[in-house]
């Protein structure tokens, strides 16, 4: 199974980021976060089943998650595990929402945006996946993956790239650090990422 290992990229951004990007510096309107906001993208499979497969994406936030809900989410996760996670998410106010096209899709539960260096913006949003009745009744191993985990990388006119995890795990490894790790396939590329 691969892993993505993404321990200070996600952990430590999702930590200590402030959303609004560098404290008390003046920002362009290509770097302030713009809420609300909707993108545009082309979802391609990468490995197995989904190889070559695309689909078209609509990324919809309208809010953004502040450094305290982050804290608390993260420690809900270390005392109590993705369980506990997952019922303090569904608690939690929506902030955005992921569509495939022709879908109504599932609601954002994070969304944590950052600058980069060439003005554009980094953007990590995460929910907990809806479980289907299927997965349930069977008992599947996908149940142990509630999260999914979708990454922009938009350059400084709201172009550029992204991944989409669909099926993830998260928890905190022996050395403290949080781990993220998919079930079975790569992730979906993003392609085709535009700001609308």
């Amino acid at each position: 199974m691969d892993r993505l290992r993404q321990l200070a990229v996600i952990g430590m951004f999702l930590l200590s980021t402030p959303l609004t990007g560098v404290a008390q510096q003046a920002q362009t309107p290509a770097t302030k976060p713009a809420i609300p906001a909707q993108y545009a993208a082309t979802a391609i499979g990468q490995a197995g089943t989904v190889a070559g497969k695309t689909f078209g994406l609509t990324i919809y936030l309208d809010g953004l998650t502040s450094d305290g809900q982050v804290g608390e989410m993260l420690g809900v996760l270390k005392q109590k595990g993705q369980d506990g996670l997952v019922s303090a998410m569904e608690d939690t106010k929506d902030v955005g929402r992921i569509a495939p096209t022709g879908s109504t899709g599932t609601v954002l539960r994070v969304v944590r945006i950052r600058p980069t260096k060439n003005g554009g913006q980094h953007i990590v949003m995460v929910t907990n996946r809806p479980i289907s009745f299927g997965e349930l009744y069977n008992g599947t191993r996908s149940t142990q993956y509630p999260f999914a985990f979708l990454v922009l990388d938009l350059d400084k006119d709201g172009k550029g790239t992204g991944s989409l995890a669909p099926m993830c795990k998260a928890k905190f490894n022996s050395k403290k650090e949080l781990e993220i790790e998919h079930y079975g396939q790569k992730p979906f590329r993003l392609a085709n990422v535009y700001r609308q």
